[in-house]
């Protein structure tokens, strides 16, 4: 029997902290359920040193599953990125796979050009199935983290400006269909994201379906209660508590501020109610919450492994998840909204998700808490 081979392209992302659960577990279900005998991960880093750490470890625990990590040059401007186009070439010339999965505009970059100027010339039959995942908007996303105030000094703001400048280029270009020189498919995670991209950036339609696969699995709800008794008791919250909590990290566009004031409005109101955090930015949510008037021993503060997440998120009866006004928040399908509906939690956002509000439309799985409302959350 053949066996089937799969390529997945990322670039600069091992040391997110999505990618074990966004990028490797979806490979190895892919190995596991017999779809692939073995899966190469190709990263583009430019902390060569970290990613590589980091690869070697993930590689000790992953069977049928080979990373392999690529120096690359910061993103300042398109021939920094199409630079690596040789490199890849010689990769896909020098082994077959059956699909190509392509995370994002940067490394679709790098894919395209590689086909285009060095593969196809020397192997003008060269086709491979290529999936094209759209994860986001990069560009908008640059330019939020710009307007956070993330980047302080003039040089940091020259180099910000120069790399929005390239993704806003490159994404005018991957999502095309004449960018292309062979047949390949999109998958957006949202139908917003799809919609934006065949309005704003000349996306082909045709060739786009929502991304699924990728989507957890529900928790069998005999395990979601034994994770949450036994939890609740580790953490000392009884059992009948109404527990409201946030899973996540601390960054500004993450409205940590506006998350803990709703947390603390919810404790002062009832005394049988408990707040509970995870967190791997523990000491930066201290800082927020330090002074605040609410009984400190009802709001828990917990580092948890993202490898742990949904076990602990079991110990919620409501999941909290507010963001800006921004469309890079509007097209998303947020990581956090879709471990709260694995384990089954209601989730309370503010209307600033397309795709929490559409599937609050089209499933009735869980609905918005906000009696009474959370803060408006303006825009960045």
């Amino acid at each position: 029997m053949k066996t089937k081979r799969l390529l997945v392209l990322v670039y600069d992302g091992i040391a997110n902290s999505v990618f074990e659960s966004l990028v490797l577990a979806p490979a190895e279900k892919k190995v596991e359920s017999g779809l692939f005998s073995h899966v190469d991960i190709v990263l583009f880093e430019t902390q060569y040193t970290q990613a590589t750490e980091i690869a070697q470890k993930l590689q000790q625990a992953s069977s049928g599953i080979s990373l392999h990590v690529f120096r690359r040059f910061p993103v300042l401007g398109n021939l920094s990125v199409g630079i690596m186009a040789p490199v890849l070439a010689r990769w896909l010339l020098d082994y077959w796979y059956d699909e190509i999965v392509v995370r994002g505009p940067l490394a679709a970059y790098v894919l395209g050009q590689a086909l285009r100027w060095f593969v196809l010339p020397l192997k003008p039959g060269w086709r491979v199935p290529i999936v094209l995942q759209v994860r986001g908007l990069a560009a908008e996303e640059a330019r939020l983290s710009q307007k956070a105030g993330d980047k302080k000094n003039i040089l940091s703001r020259i180099v910000s400006w120069i790399k929005l400048k390239t993704l806003v280029s490159i994404e005018g270009q991957v999502y095309r269909k004449n960018f292309w020189p062979v047949p390949m498919k999109m998958a957006p995670v949202s139908s917003a994201l799809q919609d934006y991209v065949v309005q704003n950036l000349g996306g082909d339609a045709s060739a786009m379906s929502i991304e699924t696969a990728d989507l957890p699995e529900p928790v069998d709800r005999t395990q979601v209660l034994f994770w949450r008794q036994e939890l609740r008791s580790f953490l000392k919250i009884p059992q009948d508590a109404v527990v409201y909590g946030y899973s996540g990290s601390c960054k500004r566009w993450q409205c940590a501020q506006e998350t803990v004031e709703y947390l603390a409005a919810r404790i002062n109101e009832n005394t049988n109610t408990y707040g509970v955090i995870f967190t791997t930015d523990v000491l930066a949510f201290e800082r927020i919450i330090e002074g605040r008037e609410l009984d400190r021993s009802r709001l828990i503060l917990k580092f948890v492994n993202p490898k742990e997440i949904l076990r602990w998120t079991a110990v919620l009866d409501h999941g909290i998840l507010l963001r800006y006004q921004d469309i890079v928040n509007w097209v998303s399908r947020p990581t956090k909204a879709l471990e709260y509906q694995a384990v089954g939690i209601n989730i309370i956002h503010n209307n600033t998700v397309k795709w929490l509000i559409d599937y609050e439309k089209e499933r009735g799985a869980f609905g918005r808490d906000m009696t009474p409302h959370p803060r408006q959350v303006s825009a960045l």
